[in-house]
């Protein structure tokens, strides 16, 4: 493609690769620049509804709860997530499904008409676009994630009705800071004073219970305002007298915990079948997601130290059902490998390291050096899908394999697979 502007006649992956050529190399931090293009366009001040989801871990899976909970009562509603595992289209949903790439098209042009010489970075687009998007279809409810801490991601120009923290754990530590109270504090700047602040993390840092009374926002925090608990089969959420049970649904409980909590405190809970029809039926994407029955074979984006134990969690019960688990990790360069690796530890017997061919990724022999510190590798591979194409004859029916370390080592699990199938 040339250097020239893309048009509304051009293809998405054009736009696509124009954003990515301009993306500024030193750009000034803070949300003033994002809010002024925001402002001249009309794109914050809308009928729309806005939920603002921050948090290290649990967004997507959260904000995917809260699409269905409120798509089972008849709201339209727009969802902004990133990142995508196979195609940009995943990152802007509206009703629960997918926009063709003229809508994108169509957004980025108009956002390059209307920013004049303002530098926006790639995902500054893509959160503007989205919203552009969202007021042309004129949604009754918006939910967008987060992509980095809370204070100054372009999310936060919106004028919440509640925002959310849905844990809140180490990871971008460069940009948020090296404690859990300075990761908290980041956060919390998705607040709003007099506006509902619903906290789903089980130890949550004072920072942000600190920042959220400070400004006076209505805080509504697991373990004090609301609980949940679960066991093999069933997932019980109690606030104030309300208290309901279901059957324990595929997603982690205190992401659907924290998800009720939000409409709870927006009264907008659904009918209590509803809730349970949502509950069992809900499954995200790159999250245990079970790409093969025969051999058994799972995928996770799990990259931090949270989001690895809760993915040893998962994969104990199954190893306590005589399981033996494999593992094809691979990770990008700025992740804490070794808490990662502590984690998955106990519960992986077969390790198998892949390299990822991203400017981010690590090569499998950056990885493997970092991994035999902790655990012995078995196989060194350059990419997800040549581990895949060794480590599965290797399988029997006792065996699982788990493919997980990374957005993008899913999406490579997730395409091989597609591959095979085709």
């Amino acid at each position: 493609m040339s250097d020239s502007i893309p048009s509304q006649s051009s293809s998405l992956d054009d736009w696509l690769c124009y954003l990515e050529q301009i993306h500024p190399a030193n750009i000034e931090m803070g949300l003033e620049r994002v809010q002024n293009v925001a402002d001249k366009m009309g794109l914050v001040h809308t009928p729309s509804k806005v939920i603002l989801i921050a948090g290290t871990n649990g967004k997507g899976t959260t904000a995917q709860c809260l699409e269905k909970l409120l798509l089972s009562q008849g709201y339209s509603v727009g969802t902004y997530a990133s990142p995508h595992l196979i195609r940009y289209n995943e990152r802007v949903r509206i009703n629960g499904g997918e926009l063709d790439d003229q809508y994108h098209v169509d957004a980025f042009n108009s956002l390059e008409q209307g920013r004049g010489d303002v530098p926006l970075t790639y995902f500054e687009y893509g959160t503007l676009a989205a919203l552009a998007i969202f007021k042309r279809e004129a949604v009754d409810y918006v939910l967008l994630e987060v992509g980095l801490g809370g204070r100054y991601d372009a999310t936060n120009i919106v004028n919440p009705v509640a925002s959310v923290i849905t844990t809140v754990d180490l990871d971008h530590k460069e940009y948020l800071g090296d404690t859990r109270e300075l990761v908290g504090y980041d956060k919390a700047g998705v607040f709003r004073s007099n506006v509902p602040a619903v906290v789903g993390d089980l130890d949550i840092p004072h920072t942000v219970v600190d920042y959220g009374e400070q400004i006076n926002a209505d805080l509504c925090l697991s373990k004090r305002d609301f609980i949940f608990t679960e066991d093999e089969a069933t997932f019980n959420w109690q606030m104030g007298k309300l208290s309901l049970t279901f059957a324990k649904p595929a997603i982690p409980a205190q992401n659907a915990a924290t998800a009720l909590s939000v409409l709870a405190k927006l009264d907008l809970l659904p009918a209590v079948t509803d809730i349970a029809d949502c509950l069992k039926q809900l499954q995200v994407k790159g999250r245990f997601q079970q790409l093969s029955k025969e051999p058994l074979v799972y995928t996770d984006v799990a990259h931090n130290r949270e989001s690895a134990r809760y993915l040893a969690t998962r994969l104990q019960s199954l190893q306590a059902q005589g399981k033996t688990i494999h593992a094809i990790i691979g990770m990008l360069g700025d992740k804490e490998h070794a808490d990662v690796i502590t984690a998955m530890a106990p519960v992986v017997t077969h390790w198998h390291v892949a390299g990822l061919d991203n400017p981010r990724g690590l090569s499998a022999q950056q990885l493997t050096a970092k991994v035999t510190q902790s655990v012995k590798v078995e196989g060194t591979y350059e990419q997800v899908s040549d581990a895949m194409r060794a480590v599965l004859p290797q399988l029997c029916a006792q065996s699982l394999l788990i493919i997980f370390g990374s957005f993008y080592t899913v999406a490579q699990a997730i395409t091989f697979f597609d591959n095979e199938r085709a």
